[in-house]
């Protein structure tokens, strides 16, 4: 009988081992749709540098 209560026990803590995982993976999957939703535009000028000819970026 003592070994039914230990797997109870085991069975218990599992359950509440993936509940807590499955709502974790929720809260980052949501914090990576959010940052994933409007995506930022990056715009870097480049003018070329009329000595060397390497082009190199606006400040």
């Amino acid at each position: 009988m003592s070994h039914l209560f230990g797997y109870a026990l085991v069975g218990a803590g599992v359950y509440v081992v993936v509940q807590v995982l499955k709502r974790e993976m929720t809260r980052v999957a949501e914090l990576l749709r959010e940052a994933n939703a409007e995506p930022v535009r990056i715009e870097i000028r480049m003018e070329r540098d009329p000595v060397t000819g390497v082009y190199r970026d606006r400040h």
